[in-house]
């Protein structure tokens, strides 16, 4: 009888373990990349003071790996009030590189991508892995912007504060 007890353990025994090795490796991790979508009414190339939040813009998160073209992760959100946008991505893309960029303005005064300076095709790169020294599952990608076709006039006054020249 002692024998059969024994068993009856070592058997519950091993079904924990199993258990519990089972649940380890079947939730990937998941993370948050968050971030913010303005129109840029100066036409600066950066985000300032007068820049506005773009509700209802589309953003896409795409990582890619070593291979030149090789498309691993591709995901696409909406921004919600305040232009803000919150992506759940799954799995692990430490051996990728992962950015976020702009798809569709939701203003049709304000929908250019902006192209000239260090502005070509704006995207945020982003890190999504657990090895990465971050200590939550939260990702902030720096902001991103469309701009209009041409700058507000409060833009000049702006400019000045800045020290900037609008015409250069």
């Amino acid at each position: 009888m002692a024998s059969l007890k024994h068993i009856s353990i070592l058997f519950a025994g091993a079904l924990c373990l199993l258990s519990f090795s089972g649940a380890a490796h079947a939730a990937a991790p998941q993370f948050i990349v968050e971030g913010a979508v303005f129109c840029e009414v100066c036409r600066t190339n950066f985000i300032n003071k007068l820049s506005e939040p773009m509700p209802g813009a589309t953003v896409r998160l795409e990582c890619r790996g070593e291979e030149k073209g090789n498309l691993t992760y591709s995901l696409e959100g909406v921004t919600g009030i305040g232009g803000r946008y919150r992506l759940t991505v799954d799995g692990d893309h430490g051996d990728e590189q992962c950015e976020v960029t702009l798809v569709k303005s939701s203003r049709p005064d304000c929908q250019e991508i902006p192209n000239e300076g260090w502005a070509i095709k704006p995207s945020s790169k982003v890190i999504i892995t657990t090895n990465s020294g971050f200590h939550d599952d939260i990702r902030h990608a720096n902001p991103l912007g469309f701009t209009k076709k041409q700058a507000l006039p409060k833009c000049v006054e702006f400019l000045k504060e800045l020290d900037i020249n609008s015409e250069d």
